[in-house]
Protein backbone atom coordinates (compact mmCIF):
# COMPACT_ATOMS: atom_id res chain seq x y z
CA UNK A 1 0.00 0.00 0.00
CA UNK A 2 1.42 3.39 -0.90
CA UNK A 3 1.84 6.20 1.62
CA UNK A 4 -0.92 8.14 -0.11
CA UNK A 5 -3.15 5.08 0.00
CA UNK A 6 -2.57 4.62 3.73
CA UNK A 7 -3.32 8.29 4.38
CA UNK A 8 -6.48 8.10 2.32
CA UNK A 9 -7.58 4.92 4.11
CA UNK A 10 -7.04 6.46 7.55
CA UNK A 11 -8.75 9.68 6.49
CA UNK A 12 -11.73 7.79 5.12
CA UNK A 13 -11.88 5.64 8.25
CA UNK A 14 -11.90 8.70 10.48
CA UNK A 15 -14.68 10.39 8.50
CA UNK A 16 -16.79 7.32 7.61
CA UNK A 17 -18.96 7.37 10.75
CA UNK A 18 -20.30 10.83 9.91
CA UNK A 19 -23.27 11.54 7.68
CA UNK A 20 -23.41 14.62 5.46
CA UNK A 21 -25.12 16.56 8.25
CA UNK A 22 -22.34 15.68 10.71
CA UNK A 23 -24.32 13.08 12.67
CA UNK A 24 -22.82 9.74 13.68
CA UNK A 25 -24.46 6.36 13.87
CA UNK A 26 -23.41 3.18 15.60
CA UNK A 27 -23.57 0.91 12.54
CA UNK A 28 -21.23 3.16 10.57
CA UNK A 29 -18.86 3.46 13.53
CA UNK A 30 -18.81 -0.33 14.01
CA UNK A 31 -18.08 -0.87 10.31
CA UNK A 32 -15.31 1.71 10.48
CA UNK A 33 -13.90 0.04 13.59
CA UNK A 34 -13.79 -3.31 11.76
CA UNK A 35 -11.98 -1.75 8.78
CA UNK A 36 -9.55 0.04 11.07
CA UNK A 37 -8.85 -3.22 12.89
CA UNK A 38 -7.92 -4.70 9.50
CA UNK A 39 -5.39 -1.88 9.08
CA UNK A 40 -3.89 -2.79 12.47
CA UNK A 41 -3.65 -6.45 11.46
CA UNK A 42 -2.06 -5.51 8.13
CA UNK A 43 0.49 -3.36 9.92
CA UNK A 44 1.22 -6.14 12.44
CA UNK A 45 1.88 -8.59 9.65
CA UNK A 46 3.99 -6.15 7.67
CA UNK A 47 1.25 -5.78 5.06
CA UNK A 48 1.98 -2.10 4.88
CA UNK A 49 4.78 0.06 6.10
CA UNK A 50 5.16 3.79 6.07
CA UNK A 51 7.76 6.23 7.27
CA UNK A 52 7.30 7.89 10.63
CA UNK A 53 7.52 11.33 9.02
CA UNK A 54 4.82 10.42 6.51
CA UNK A 55 2.31 9.65 9.27
CA UNK A 56 3.27 12.40 11.69
CA UNK A 57 0.61 14.87 10.54
CA UNK A 58 -2.10 12.20 10.42
CA UNK A 59 -1.23 10.97 13.91
CA UNK A 60 -1.22 14.56 15.15
CA UNK A 61 -4.70 15.07 13.66
CA UNK A 62 -5.89 11.85 15.32
CA UNK A 63 -4.51 13.02 18.67
CA UNK A 64 -6.31 16.35 18.28
CA UNK A 65 -9.52 14.54 17.36
CA UNK A 66 -9.16 12.29 20.43
CA UNK A 67 -8.75 15.37 22.63
CA UNK A 68 -11.84 17.03 21.15
CA UNK A 69 -13.79 13.80 21.55
CA UNK A 70 -12.80 13.59 25.21
CA UNK A 71 -14.15 17.12 25.73
CA UNK A 72 -17.43 16.09 24.08
CA UNK A 73 -17.61 12.93 26.19
CA UNK A 74 -17.07 14.94 29.38
CA UNK A 75 -19.78 17.33 28.25
CA UNK A 76 -22.12 14.39 27.80
CA UNK A 77 -21.71 13.14 31.36
CA UNK A 78 -25.15 14.54 32.14
CA UNK A 79 -26.61 11.97 29.75
CA UNK A 80 -25.64 9.24 32.19
CA UNK A 81 -28.12 10.64 34.70
CA UNK A 82 -31.88 10.42 34.40
CA UNK A 83 -33.53 13.82 33.88
CA UNK A 84 -35.63 15.15 36.74
CA UNK A 85 -39.20 14.79 35.54
CA UNK A 86 -40.94 14.66 38.88
CA UNK A 87 -41.36 12.13 41.63
CA UNK A 88 -44.47 10.48 40.20
CA UNK A 89 -44.18 7.01 38.68
CA UNK A 90 -44.76 8.11 35.07
CA UNK A 91 -42.11 10.84 35.30
CA UNK A 92 -39.60 8.41 36.74
CA UNK A 93 -40.38 5.84 34.04
CA UNK A 94 -39.90 8.40 31.28
CA UNK A 95 -36.73 9.73 32.91
CA UNK A 96 -35.25 6.22 33.14
CA UNK A 97 -36.13 5.56 29.50
CA UNK A 98 -34.59 8.88 28.37
CA UNK A 99 -31.42 8.21 30.33
CA UNK A 100 -31.07 4.71 28.89
CA UNK A 101 -31.66 5.95 25.36
CA UNK A 102 -29.06 8.69 25.76
CA UNK A 103 -26.38 6.74 27.55
CA UNK A 104 -26.74 2.95 27.41
CA UNK A 105 -28.56 1.76 24.32
CA UNK A 106 -26.87 0.86 21.07
CA UNK A 107 -26.92 3.99 18.96
CA UNK A 108 -27.07 6.31 21.96
CA UNK A 109 -24.78 9.32 21.94
CA UNK A 110 -22.38 7.99 24.55
CA UNK A 111 -22.16 4.48 23.08
CA UNK A 112 -21.40 5.87 19.63
CA UNK A 113 -18.79 8.25 21.04
CA UNK A 114 -17.09 5.39 22.92
CA UNK A 115 -17.00 3.32 19.75
CA UNK A 116 -15.60 6.25 17.77
CA UNK A 117 -12.93 6.71 20.42
CA UNK A 118 -11.94 3.07 19.86
CA UNK A 119 -11.74 3.73 16.10
CA UNK A 120 -9.36 6.64 16.69
CA UNK A 121 -7.19 4.48 18.97
CA UNK A 122 -7.05 1.70 16.38
CA UNK A 123 -6.23 4.13 13.57
CA UNK A 124 -3.36 5.56 15.58
CA UNK A 125 -2.13 2.07 16.45
CA UNK A 126 -2.23 1.04 12.78
CA UNK A 127 -0.19 4.07 11.77
CA UNK A 128 2.28 3.63 14.62
CA UNK A 129 2.76 -0.05 13.75
CA UNK A 130 3.15 0.70 10.04
CA UNK A 131 5.77 3.33 10.85
CA UNK A 132 7.60 0.99 13.23
CA UNK A 133 6.95 3.32 16.16
CA UNK A 134 4.63 0.95 18.01
CA UNK A 135 7.16 -1.87 18.36
CA UNK A 136 9.80 0.62 19.44
CA UNK A 137 7.44 1.93 22.16
CA UNK A 138 6.67 -1.63 23.32
CA UNK A 139 10.38 -2.48 23.42
CA UNK A 140 11.12 0.66 25.45
CA UNK A 141 8.32 -0.17 27.89
CA UNK A 142 9.64 -3.71 28.26
CA UNK A 143 13.16 -2.38 28.90
CA UNK A 144 11.85 -0.02 31.58
CA UNK A 145 9.96 -2.89 33.21
CA UNK A 146 13.05 -5.14 33.19
CA UNK A 147 15.18 -2.34 34.64
CA UNK A 148 12.64 -1.67 37.39
CA UNK A 149 12.64 -5.35 38.37
CA UNK A 150 16.40 -5.28 38.66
Amino acid sequence: MTQAGVGAAIGMAAMAPFSKDGAMNLKAVEQTKAETQRLVEAAKSGGFKISETAVADIRKALAEMKTKLLVIQRGNMDLSQAPKLGSHAYGQTVAAHDQKAADDEAGSANVVLKQFSAVLELADEALARAAGVYQEQEDNAADVHKTAQG
